[in-house]
């Protein structure tokens, strides 16, 4: 099955190719500043699209790429009211995505 590849901007290090909190290579993008996605992919709700939580932990819905993928049919999720959340942890039915 033929897939298209798509590249996002790392949300870790905003393009940058640097970590900006150690200024050494971005370790999720490896210092190239794009991180290649499967289409369709939305905005990570977890860390709003900065593949960071708490200032310096990567985020764990994302692996700090501050997208995730979605099938083509994903529908609003019920569970979490679409915003990722459930109390101070990520929704388990849709992993934080706010899509089911």
């Amino acid at each position: 099955m033929f897939r298209f590849v798509n590249e996002v901007v790392c949300g870790f290090c905003q393009g940058s190719g640097v970590d900006p909190k150690l200024g050494s290579r971005c370790p999720v993008c490896g210092s190239s500043g794009m991180i290649c996605v499967i289409p369709p992919v939305v905005t990570c709700l977890r860390c709003c699209g900065t593949g960071r939580e708490n200032g310096d932990l990567t985020c764990l819905a994302c692996e700090g790429t501050g997208a995730v993928q979605v099938r083509a049919q994903a529908a609003p999720c019920t569970a979490c009211g679409q915003t990722g959340t459930a109390g101070i942890f990520y929704c388990r039915l849709c992993k934080g995505q706010g899509v089911v």
